[in-house]
Parts: C-alpha cells; structure tokens; sequence
C-alpha cells in the first residue's frame, strides 16, 4: 500500500522476526559478543534474557545464520513439553528423526549423534526459546542431557532465551546445581532514544529508502511511545507510514505519528506509553518543533560552513548539515552524524559523499552490513564526479572483502579497472583475489571491526579444529 508511495521494496516495520533486518544496538551488540565468546570458549550453558519484543528472537536467528557451517545448530520454539517428549522434540529440531523412539532409544540415538559430530570436529548447539516456560523439571532434564558431554571434550552446549521469569526461575535453591553451569548471563535493555533514531534510518533504508522519512521529532516521539522496545517501535512505525500514505504525506512528522498513536490507543490493546501531551502534539500548528536541547547542545562545536557567492538557500542546509556531520564523525558521535548525514543526502549534490560517510560511521561503529548497504548507496549516484565514485566503490569493496565476500569485491574492483587502472592498489587487490581462493581470515589478514568481526576470524580458524 505505502510501498510505492515512499519508493520502498519491502515493508521496513514487519513484525516477524528478520535476521536480515537486525538492528544491534549497544546492547545487543553486546548480548552478540557474549553468545558468539561462550560458543568459542565452550559454555555448557548461557542465559539469554529480555523482556517481550526486545528481539531476542532476532538476534538468535543471526547467531544460526553466521554459525550454521560450524556447528549443528537445533532451535526449539515451543519450550512446553511434558518430561518424556523433550528428548524427541530434540532429536527432531536436529533433523535425526520424526518416529516415535522410547526414552532408551532415543538417549542412544542422541548420544550416538554427539559422538560423530565430535569426531567431525563440531558441537551440538540447542537453542531453547521461550525458556522461561520449560520449569524446574525441564531443566534437569537438560542439565542432565549435559552430563554426555566427556569430561576433556565438549559436545553439546545449550542456550536458553526467554522472558526476565527466566532469571527467577534460575535463581531458585533447587536450581543451583543448574545455574552453577552457566557461564554467559546476559539481559537485553531496551533501545536508548539515539538507538530509536538509528534503527528507524537502518530499516527504512534496508528497504530501498534513500532519505530520512521520520523527521528527528519522529523519531523521539516513536521513542517515547515504545520506551525503546523494537517490537513497539515496529507497530508505531508502521500505522506511521499508513496514516502518512492515507494524507499523501512526503515525510513522517511527530504530528501525524501523535495522530496515528492516539487513533490505536483508543482500544487500550497496544500498550504504548501514557503521554500526556499526545493530543496536543497531533493538534499543533505549523511546523515541526526545533531540534531538542540536547540535540543542538551536540553540534555546537560543529564547523560552521562558510557561505559562498552564488549558494542558495537549499544547498547551504545541505552543506550545513553535511560539515555537522563530518565535526560529529571527527568526535566520534558516530551515531548523531549518521543522522546528520542522512539529511545532507537529501540534496542530490551531496548523495554520494553523505552515504560514503554514513557507510565509514558503520564501518567505526563495526556494523558492516550496515556499512555495504550505506556504500552501495552512494554507488548508485551515476550522476556524482568520477573520482569520488571510485573513491566509494574501493571502500565498497575493501569492505566487502573483509566480509570475506570475495566475489563482490572482485566485481567492485573490476569496475573500478575498467574506470583507471592506476586507481590506488586495486591492480594489486585484484591480482590477489583472482589468484587466491580463501578468505581474508584464513589469510591471517589483520582487521579493523571490532570484537564482532574479531569472533568470526575466529570461527574461521576453529573449521579445522577446536
């Protein structure tokens, strides 16, 4: 419906869980680390909590998709079985078997299945959502299943994820020969206001938007009504883009999103936050309100542009906005100059140098995939001088060649050739990659992402062996 209207390919705001479209904020990004560091340390156990819709679910599915080829991985959804069925709902989740087994049979067939994924160099990974509903017996259940492990070999690790019930349960007396085993213990918070912002940005353009469509006041609005849960935040969002196709509107204001809130409060069953001037921001005259205090307390040592003959009104926004940026970028306010960047790309002139920006504040903030999507972007701008599209693109691929991408980098490269040939060491790095096979982090490669990337060199080194 509001698709074509905002230039998008896919909803941003779906309410299913899309690995594709996570978001890791400074405490998932955390809560990933965690997981990724007990699965190369070789936790029996690790705890996973949040309240619901914080995206433990999500984040979950990211951990399956980056570790499929290292381990073999079993996800549990349903965490309500009686005592006797866990067993063969285990076996089934693994892909072992869809008969019914009795308790010995099946014990053998999953131990048998330990022992030659441990010859193969590989560990059994359960994944157990919902957790907090398994009880007391469930849980020794599986901390019994734990006990197959040998006692200098690892075979099975266990991660339950669930809502902050899970804790209580854990921390019970009866519990603590369980809660002795588990190492990673991490609870996901929700977003802060900046986060709000950037994961609005983030999955508006990961759904082929090219500019900010929730203003700044939007946004802190969407933040108010959702107190940072993503969940929220999706179902405010969306009715958002809704109400703002039914009035043709080109961008989403605080007005019309306080319009849209008050119209789904009215049921009482979406439990947005209780705000009391709601009904006078969807009332308001005018314009949008000026940026926030604390907002404009960030920029004041921004550089100030200076104004040329001949510069109109429309471009000195954009070159305001683009030289707040780059101050914001310098004091690593990585996330406040995204913004600001996001906002000069409005103006055709400044599309390409504000998204190659934008794709070096994700690359410093170790959000890769964030930081392709925001390069490949400004690669699209055919319009912009030549030396600044190749400058893009080489980062495009020197980003995706520490992805371990090698067929796209190639290509990014080989247009880049075709271009100049004397372009920085892109001969070189073609050469390279034409003539070798493997990866940067089987390369023993140095990088530069953070402790995200970190892990995944890591895993890289673990497929020969543990």
């Amino acid at each position: 419906m509001y698709k074509n209207f905002y230039r998008l390919h896919s909803k941003p705001f779906s309410l299913l869980p899309d690995s594709e479209f996570l978001y890791l904020g400074s405490t998932h990004r955390t809560a990933y680390s965690l997981l990724e560091y007990g699965l190369l340390t070789e936790a029996p156990f690790m705890v996973l909590t949040g309240d619901p819709g914080t995206g433990k679910t999500s984040l979950l599915h990211k951990l399956i998709a980056d570790n499929r080829d290292l381990y073999s991985i079993g996800f549990l959804t349903n965490a309500r079985y009686d005592v006797e069925y866990l067993l063969p709902w285990i076996l089934l989740a693994l892909g072992l078997n869809t008969k019914q087994l009795d308790p010995v049979e099946a014990q053998h067939l999953f131990a048998k299945f330990l022992a030659e994924e441990a010859l193969r160099k590989r560990r059994v990974v359960l994944i157990m959502d919902e957790a907090q509903n398994l009880g007391v017996k469930l849980l020794e259940e599986l901390r019994l299943l734990s006990n197959l492990n040998r006692e200098k070999s690892l075979q099975l690790q266990i991660i339950l994820s669930g809502q902050p019930d899970l804790q209580a349960l854990l921390r019970r007396v009866d519990m603590t020969q369980f809660a002795q085993r588990v190492v990673v213990d991490y609870h996901i918070q929700p977003f802060t206001e900046e986060d709000v912002a950037q994961y609005i940005h983030h999955r508006i353009q990961l759904s082929g938007g090219s500019r900010p469509l929730f203003s700044p006041q939007a946004c802190a609005l969407t933040y108010r009504l959702s107190q940072g849960n993503p969940r929220l935040i999706n179902q405010v969002c969306e009715m958002a883009l809704t109400y703002g196709f039914a009035q043709q509107a080109p961008r989403i204001t605080a007005k019309l999103l306080a319009q849209a809130a008050l119209d789904r409060r009215k049921n009482r069953i979406l439990p947005l936050s209780e705000l009391e001037d709601l009904a006078s921001i969807a009332a308001a005259e005018g314009k949008e309100e000026p940026e926030r205090p604390e907002i404009a307390g960030e920029l004041e040592t921004a550089d100030e542009p200076r104004l040329t003959a001949g510069t109109n009104e429309e471009t000195v926004s954009a070159e305001t906005y683009y030289q707040q940026g780059m101050a914001l970028r310098k004091s690593q306010k990585f996330i406040a100059a995204i913004t600001r960047f996001q906002q000069a790309a409005q103006d055709p002139a400044y599309h390409l140098r504000s998204f190659g920006q934008i794709g070096l504040c994700y690359r410093a903030l170790g959000q890769v995939p964030q930081a392709v999507a925001a390069f490949r972007n400004a690669c699209a701008d055919y319009n912009a001088p030549r030396q600044q599209s190749l400058s893009v693109r080489y980062l495009l691929g020197r980003t995706l060649e520490q992805l371990g991408d090698r067929p796209e980098a190639l290509e990014q490269y080989r247009l880049i050739f075709r271009t100049d040939r004397t372009f920085k060491d892109t001969a070189t790095r073609l050469s390279n990659l034409e003539g070798d096979h493997s990866t940067p982090a089987q390369q023993g490669g140095p990088s530069s992402w953070g402790i995200g990337m970190a892990w995944r060199q890591m895993r890289q080194l673990l497929k020969g062996g543990r």
